[in-house]
Formats: C-alpha cells, sequence, structure tokens
C-alpha cells in the first residue's frame, strides 16, 4: 500500500445524555485505555480532540463495539500516513479477502484483486451505516415504550374485554397492546398501542397512526341518525387489498362514537422520523405493494413496516 492507514474515533455524543450513560461511557473507556478516570471526564468535555487516535485494523472493531455497548455516537476517520511507518517492510499479514499472504507495499492483493484502500473505506462506511442503523431502530424501540405505557394508563380506567379482540387474534403482536375497538358498517376497528387495525369489507388493513394526517368526523348521516361517519386521510398511499389508497372512510355506530376523542388523540400524536437525519417530513409512496417513504431533507429512503409500526431507514452503499 502506498501509506498505512490507521483510524481515529471523535465521540459526537451520547444516544441518552444522561449522567449515569456518561458514567457508564467513562467506564468503558477507563477499562480500554487503563487511563485515569479523571482526566477521562476532562478529555471528553474537549472539543476536536480524538477520543482514541492511531486505531489498527485489529483494534478498531474491538474499541467500536465497546463504544457502542456504553451508548456513545461516535465518528470514524481513517489517518493515511507515510509508507512503512506503521509496519516494516518485511512484516507480512493476509488479505481480507481470499486471505492471501500479503506485505504493506502492495496496494492490491496479487491473487484476488482486492484494492486494499478501497475495501478499507466500504468497512468504515459499512460500520457508519450498521451504526446508524442501530441508532434509528434503537429510537423506535425507545418510542414504543412510551406508547405502550400511555396504553396501560387508558387500561387502568377503561378495561378492555378480552372478546373484543375478536377478529384481529392472528394480527397481534406479542407486545401490542389492544385498548378500544370502534364498530362500523363496513367492519370492525380495533385501536392498539401501536396502530389502527381494520378489516374493511373482509380485508385486513394495518394502519400505523403516523401514516394518518386528518381525521374528519362528520354528523350523523341522512339516513340513518345513529351512525357518525369517520375519515381518515392518510400522510401518502396505503395499500388496502389490491388498491392503494390515500383515505378511508367509516360509520361508526352509536357507542363506538362516544370515542372520537380518543381516535383523533392517537392519530394526531406522532409522526414518523426519518431514521437518519431525524426530521419528520417524509414523503410517503406505495412501492410493490408495500409503503415506502422518503426523507425530504437528507433524501434516506424508508420502508414503512406497517405489522410493526415503524419506519426502517435503508441505508445505500
Amino acid at each position: 500500500m502506498t501509506g498505512a492507514v490507521s483510524f481515529d474515533i471523535y465521540l459526537l455524543g451520547l444516544k441518552d445524555p444522561t449522567p449515569d450513560h456518561r458514567a457508564r461511557l467513562v467506564d468503558a473507556v477507563c477499562q480500554l485505555t487503563g487511563r485515569a478516570e479523571a482526566d477521562l471526564r476532562a478529555a471528553l468535555l474537549e472539543p476536536g480532540r480524538p477520543l482514541f487516535a492511531g486505531l489498527s485494523h485489529e483494534k478498531i472493531r474491538e474499541v467500536v463495539d465497546a463504544l457502542d455497548m456504553a451508548g456513545a455516537r461516535i465518528e470514524i476517520r481513517p489517518v493515511h500516513t507515510g509508507p512503512g511507518v506503521a509496519e516494516g517492510p518485511g512484516v507480512t499479514k493476509e488479505c481480507p479477502r481470499c486471505n492471501f499472504p500479503v506485505t504493506p507495499d502492495l496496494e492490491e492483493c496479487p491473487k484476488c484483486g482486492l484494492v486494499f484502500a478501497k475495501w478499507e473505506r466500504e468497512q468504515i462506511q459499512k460500520m457508519q451505516r450498521e451504526r446508524r442503523l442501530e441508532e434509528a431502530l434503537n429510537q423506535a424501540v425507545q418510542a414504543r415504550r412510551e406508547w405502550d405505557q400511555r396504553a396501560k394508563m387508558y387500561l387502568e380506567r377503561h378495561p378492555f374485554p378480552e372478546q373484543d379482540e375478536r377478529d384481529f387474534e392472528k394480527h397481534l403482536t406479542r407486545e401490542e397492546i389492544p385498548f378500544q375497538r370502534l364498530e362500523s358498517e363496513q367492519g370492525p376497528l380495533l385501536m392498539t398501542s401501536r396502530r389502527l387495525m381494520v378489516i374493511k369489507e373482509e380485508v385486513f388493513v394495518s394502519i400505523p397512526y403516523e401514516l394518518i394526517s386528518d381525521v374528519d368526523l362528520g354528523g350523523g348521516l341522512v339516513v340513518k341518525k345513529d351512525r357518525l361517519r369517520m375519515q381518515l386521510t392518510f400522510h401518502g398511499p396505503i395499500q388496502v387489498g389490491e388498491k392503494a389508497v390515500k383515505s378511508l372512510a367509516f360509520n361508526l355506530d352509536k357507542e363506538s362514537s362516544f370515542h372520537k376523542d380518543l381516535v383523533m388523540d392517537w392519530a394526531f400524536a406522532r409522526n414518523f422520523n426519518c431514521g437518519s437525519c431525524g426530521a419528520r417530513d417524509l414523503d410517503f409512496r406505495v412501492q410493490n405493494g408495500k409503503t415506502h417513504a422518503r426523507c425530504m431533507h437528507c433524501a434516506t429512503d424508508h420502508e414503512i413496516d406497517a405489522e410493526e409500526a415503524v419506519a426502517i431507514p435503508i441505508l445505500h452503499d
């Protein structure tokens, strides 16, 4: 290779900036470096200074895994030094693809043709993508816990009859919490801590609350005064059977109409966040029968898991 490559790691912040998690990070770095705790606490406050410097390929993954377990948000920067600085010309190592013995002065593997500098860049990008995806999923899990707690609080005041799960048992995931059933002329609706589940004209539809942009609750119908018309309008099209629709309408029975404020409260309470930059401005579309979204700020594409009610970023190479 034209020069040895080492890696510096910079601390960007913490996934959870509370004092307990900061102490957890300090403990992890102490174990990795053997440095005194007081020195590390001061170093963490110095902007622009790497937390670790000059790490080799063999060492960096161990350090990255330990920092990730400690809740650190980090940036990895490759450092290219002069020829032979890190390793002498007689030292050999193995090609990461085919394990063929190579020397540091080679730019590519003589057996399989792997370009070492390109491979190193790809490994860094892969680690960064995996870390971004993990952080996005951790945020989704944390939000889900908060909404589960909210559903439990509602159930403390309004017990949910077990028989109201009928028609939906096979669609419920183990973790989600059903808390309110509605009846309509078009079919039953079940509100859970994660989504609105609908059986409309014998077709099952899973609607994450994040996809609902508007709830229009009108008065009684002209013919049937004991019905309340509810129309759900979505941020973008969702798949219903073989069709992609932007809204659905239901004629709720009298008892279900008493819960219209509950429907509006849950439907307007949240939106999907971009798993890459955190923005809420997602543009939705249906692709191959599944709902997708693109962040209008950073152009990251997402696949919407309607059952898990989570936007999963698609992080391309």
